[in-house]
């Protein structure tokens, strides 16, 4: 199978490169400087396949959100570049004709371009960080609320009839650590406390799977109108790689709303009575430890009886009342966990690589190819 691989960075070229070094996959890796002159025989593919609109309202809201210039003579710039862009890669599938185009994540916008530009027999591939430790993600629909994980319950309850000796009861969960703040020191955390985590501002989680939250700081705002209506203690935790900074949110917290930046994300997913997220990796990881979460963006693990999900202020606040029943069911959350650790992530991490892993590459592609 040939496979064309974009990368837009070194470690993804570096990796890209590895999968065809030690796998049976045939194809090239290439980066937009690679790209051949645009032709002219890509144009009815571009008009027809690219969603134009789309690519250039989320550029204008990142840059907008950054407090970069988006105006006219910007927009102008950018459908240029897209469209030369697009023909490029119109140009460079047609002298491959590749089996399957594969990128990372896919969330920027020559990764929609490339995989736009392909005709529909061709395999889209996208690659992530894994969802569980010690995995990596191929889906052929994209990653994080645009993958392939099933969504409805009953795929689930199915699941757990047909494989039942598969739904081994997760009885320790080691997450992977991330950095701390600097300089951030643990705090004595309250006997019980609401766990919610701050994420990027600039991701695409926010940027585009956020519906009613538009930043950290409309969080917590939010987190304050918690602790205010339920009487609750509320604990956040800043994303260690955020390049936003939040001393005026340091300097409104309070005994009821506080940070605890220097403790680790386990510990307070651990101790809390529950996660409310709007959809970060940390939801997923307090669904593996068992923890009751409340998600309040897209997220493909919001599914019913795994997660709960609110659609506003309100619902949320409800879901947090004592009496609130969120519905939750531990043989759906086994299933779901099964699933993703027995069917769904490719094991071992692309950082790593090795035979195992290189062969389960493979197999999953020729799977995909196959269906």
């Amino acid at each position: 199978m040939k496979v064309v691989f974009l990368g837009l960075a070194k470690h993804q070229i570096r990796y890209f490169e590895a999968v065809l070094q030690n796998t049976s996959l045939r194809g090239r890796v290439l980066s937009p400087a690679d790209l051949p002159f645009p032709s002219v025989y890509a144009i009815p593919q571009a008009l027809r396949a690219v969603e134009w609109k789309r690519l250039v309202a989320e550029k204008c809201t990142e840059r907008e959100i950054k407090g970069r210039y988006n105006g006219l003579l910007y927009r102008f710039l950018l459908r240029l570049e897209l469209f030369v862009m697009a023909l490029r890669f119109g140009q460079l599938i047609r002298k491959e004709k590749p089996d399957a185009v594969a990128v990372w994540n896919g969330g920027h916008r020559y990764c929609s371009l490339f995989t736009s530009m392909c005709d529909a027999g061709v395999l889209r591939l996208y690659f992530e960080n894994g969802l569980l430790p010690g995995t990596t993600t191929l889906d052929p629909q994209g990653v994080n609320y645009k993958n392939s994980v099933p969504r409805d319950p009953d795929f689930y309850l199915n699941y757990a009839e047909l494989y039942f000796g598969k739904l081994r009861r997760v009885s320790s969960v080691t997450l992977v650590p991330r950095e701390t703040k600097k300089l951030a020191e643990p705090i004595a955390l309250p006997d019980k406390y609401i766990f919610i985590p701050f994420q990027d501002d600039f991701d695409t989680q926010i940027r585009l799977f956020s519906p009613w939250i538009r930043n950290m700081r409309e969080l917590f705002s939010f987190a304050e109108l918690v602790a205010q209506r339920s009487g609750r203690t509320v604990v956040l935790k800043e994303h260690p790689s955020s390049r936003v900074k939040y001393p005026d949110l340091i300097d409104r917290a309070s005994s009821k709303v506080r940070f605890a930046n220097g403790n680790s994300t386990q510990e307070l997913i651990e101790k809390s009575d529950c996660v409310v997220t709007i959809n970060s990796t940390v939801g997923l990881e307090s669904i593996f430890l068992g923890k009751p979460v409340l998600v309040l963006g897209n997220a493909f693990y919001a599914i019913k009886g795994v997660a709960a999900c609110a659609q506003n202020s309100e619902e949320a606040i409800g879901f947090l009342e004592p009496t609130a029943d969120w519905q939750l069911d531990e043989q759906l959350r086994l299933a779901f966990v099964s699933y993703l650790r027995e069917e769904y992530c490719l094991p071992g991490r692309w950082q790593e690589g090795g035979v195992d892993h290189y062969s389960a590459v493979v197999k999953r592609v020729e799977a995909l190819a196959h269906e």
